[in-house]
C-alpha cells in the first residue's frame, strides 16, 4: 500500500513539566528545515507556551462543553493547505483532544484522508508521565502510530520509562524513540526570554554567540535524531 500523503501529529499528554512544548518547537523547525508544509496548533488556553515561541501556531480553544469540540475540526480542515499537522495539547484537562479524536472517529478514517495519525509522547522517569502514556496505549493503541522523544533532560538514561510496561507495548506497537538531550540552563533561560526555538536561536542576534552555538549544536542533534522517524513524520 501506498504511503499516506500527509501527517498529523498530535502531542496528546496533558502532564505539565515534562518538555512536551519544547520538544513540539523541536520538530517544528526541523519540518522547516524540511521544508515541509506544517500548520501547528495551541491547544493551551492558560499558558499558550507553543505559540509563544512559534507566533504562527493558530490557537484553539478547547474549554468548551463537550458538545462543542467541532472546534478541533479546525486541524482536520488543515489538511487542505499543510502536509504535516503538528498539535500541542493543552496542560491539565487535555483529554478534550482525545474525546474529539473519538468522537470524529478520526483513526478510523485516516485512509480516507490519506494521513498518519502520528502520537508524539514525551518519556521521562515521571511516574505519573508513564501512567500517562500507559492510559494513551489503552485507549488508542494500535490505531495510531508512534513517536517519544526520550526526555534526557535530567540523565543520560530513564531507567523507570526503560522497565515500564509502557514502553514494552509501545515497542510491541513499533514505536521509535529520539533522544533530546540537556540543553545549557544558561541557554534554555535565554530562549525563554526572547521567545525563540532553538532553530531560530541558531541566528537571533539578541543571543550571545556561547548560546547561539548551543543551539547549532543541539539543533544539528535533533536533526540526525527525527531522521530516525523520517518516514513517519514525512512522506516521501
Amino acid at each position: 500500500m501506498p504511503t499516506p500523503a500527509k501527517r498529523i501529529i498530535v502531542c496528546p499528554q496533558d502532564k505539565g513539566g515534562i518538555g512536551k512544548s519544547f520538544v513540539a518547537t523541536l520538530l517544528y523547525d526541523h519540518l522547516q528545515d524540511e521544508g515541509v508544509a506544517v500548520k501547528a496548533f495551541d491547544l493551551d488556553h492558560a499558558n499558550s507556551t507553543f505559540q509563544r515561541f512559534v507566533p504562527e501556531a493558530e490557537f484553539i480553544d478547547t474549554d468548551v462543553d463537550a458538545d462543542r469540540l467541532g472546534v478541533l475540526d479546525r486541524i482536520v480542515h488543515a489538511l487542505d493547505e499543510a502536509d504535516v499537522v503538528l498539535v500541542d495539547n493543552r496542560a491539565s484537562g487535555g483529554s478534550k483532544v482525545l474525546s474529539y479524536l473519538d468522537e470524529a472517529r478520526l483513526p478510523e478514517l485516516q485512509a480516507d484522508f490519506d494521513c498518519l495519525l502520528v502520537f508524539l509522547v514525551v518519556a521521562t522517569d515521571d511516574k505519573d508521565a508513564n501512567s500517562q502514556i500507559a492510559d494513551l496505549l489503552d485507549a488508542f493503541g494500535n490505531r495510531v502510530r508512534w513517536l517519544v522523544a526520550r526526555n534526557l533532560r535530567d540523565g543520560p538514561t530513564l531507567s523507570l520509562y526503560g522497565q515500564s510496561n509502557a514502553r514494552k507495548r509501545l515497542v510491541e506497537f513499533g514505536a521509535i524513540e529520539v533522544e533530546v538531550p540537556c540543553l545549557a540552563e544558561v541557554t534554555r533561560n535565554q530562549l525563554q526570554a526572547a521567545n525563540l526555538t532553538v532553530g531560530r536561536g541558531r541566528t537571533a542576534d539578541k543571543l550571545h554567540l556561547l548560546d547561539r552555538s548551543r543551539c547549532v549544536r543541539f539543533h544539528s542533534h535533533m536533526a540526525g535524531e527525527f531522521a530516525k522517524a523520517r518516514k513517519l513524520l514525512i512522506a516521501a
